[in-house]
């Protein structure tokens, strides 16, 4: 399949991948699931089949847009946002500053889903102005739990297994370095799960930073393994104990981030966007649906339909991140990118991603044309489909960082 290169194309047009190219994507599927035929395989296939999905604006798309979207915001609202969490005080704490030629690293704690705390890297450029655009940079998982914020930003004397892992996943750039030169303030902290947010019943104190450093690879597989399929086990049934999830907690971990944001006279309020991949993408699917201040988003290598995953890989693509309760009985997957519209949003995806059927990824980009199109807004909407798999490279990096510059006006 040949898709015109886009970085030739011209912001004042469009972020598009040609429609024809999409339309050849709908009849390819990969060969090889990830998930063997048996009766449970065939249960979730038929549930998926026979849910009534009443409030999907892919599935019915006879509702007004501005109706749906006001009733889909609601539903998300409720099973995503911890209650009494947003405006509380953040008492943000910072840990230390270290000052470089192009820009500054501030090292920061605050409480993110009360009363959670979080630690988290701010870099704010160095270039004279007083106020700085913002954004929200959100981590990938990438099959590693050990750390988090730490994908998104190079520090000197770092493993070497850091600078190893963004060379797979973001083409070996530091994307908070990166922000920084085109002029934006940037934040990232560890998701609810990963690096020294490893929730852990017998937690000590000791904390997983140090480990990690004097941890080998096999070591910190075998961690991150576990925190994946025992530690965040006892999480989901505690949170679902009291009526909440870890998808809640992680929207909620981000929605405060911007409650931090706030609180600095270095950023421009109007000017706030987010950014991530893959986990991160979905990440920044909730943020900008659910936060009004959010001014622009871009998602990364996490743009399906649901029956891209049905039948292929459930098992690698739907974390306990993206499992809010019973809402894809109403919902499909890209129904929460749609009520992000009209605001900008540029989705970007690789043709070749493992984690996705190639014709799950044409459809929800079909539909989310439609939905800005709907929205009277599709200049607002970059979506641009790669020769690529699931990473962040710098193709497409640079054309995210053109979008957001695009539409927050810097």
């Amino acid at each position: 399949m040949s898709f015109i290169h886009p970085l030739e194309i011209d912001a004042a047009i469009g972020f598009r991948t040609p429609e024809s190219e999409l339309r050849k994507a709908l009849k390819r599927r990969h060969a090889v699931s990830f998930q063997a035929e048996s009766p449970f395989t065939h249960l979730i296939r038929r549930s998926y089949e026979q849910a009534p999905m009443s409030l999907s604006y892919l599935h019915h798309p006879q509702h007004s847009f501005e109706n749906w979207k006001a009733k889909t915001l609601a539903v998300l609202k409720e099973a995503l946002i911890v209650p009494h969490s947003l405006g509380e005080p953040v008492n943000a704490q910072v840990l230390a500053v270290e000052q470089q030629d192009d820009f500054v690293i501030e090292d920061i704690e605050f409480t993110v889903t009360p009363p959670l705390r979080a630690k988290a890297t701010v870099i704010i450029p160095r270039n004279g102005r007083r106020k700085h655009p913002a954004i929200v940079a959100l981590h990938c998982m990438g099959g590693d739990r050990t750390f988090g914020k730490e994908k998104l930003m190079s520090r000197q004397g770092e493993p070497t297994y850091f600078s190893d892992y963004r060379s797979e996943f973001y083409e070996s750039r530091s994307i908070q370095q990166e922000l920084a030169r085109k002029g934006f303030l940037s934040i990232a902290i560890d998701a609810f799960g990963f690096g020294e947010r490893i929730w852990n019943p017998d937690y000590t104190g000791e904390t997983i930073a140090s480990w990690e450093r004097c941890a080998n690879e096999e070591e910190r597989m075998r961690y991150s393994q576990e925190a994946a399929i025992f530690r965040e086990s006892l999480a989901t049934r505690m949170l679902a104990s009291v009526g909440l999830s870890i998808a809640g907690v992680t929207a909620t971990d981000d929605l405060r981030t911007v409650d931090y944001l706030l609180t600095r006279s270095d950023i421009d309020p109007t000017g706030i966007g987010c950014l991530g991949l893959s986990f991160g993408g979905f990440r920044s699917q909730y943020l900008a649906a659910l936060d009004p201040r959010i001014q622009a988003a871009a998602s990364v290598c996490w743009s399906s339909t649901m029956r891209g995953i049905i039948d292929y890989n459930i098992l690698g693509s739907m974390g306990y991140f993206a499992l809010p309760p019973a809402l894809y009985q109403e919902l499909d997957l890209t129904d929460i990118a749609a009520t992000i519209a009209p605001k900008p949003y540029l989705a970007i995806s690789g043709i070749h991603d493992p984690m996705l059927q190639p014709f799950g990824i044409a459809e929800a980009h079909l539909y989310l044309r439609r939905v800005w199109d709907n929205a009277n807004a599709p200049d607002r909407l970059g979506s641009l489909v790669y020769d690529d798999t699931h990473r962040f490279g710098k193709a497409m990096q640079e054309n995210a960082f053109q979008f957001l510059q695009h539409h927050l006006g810097r």
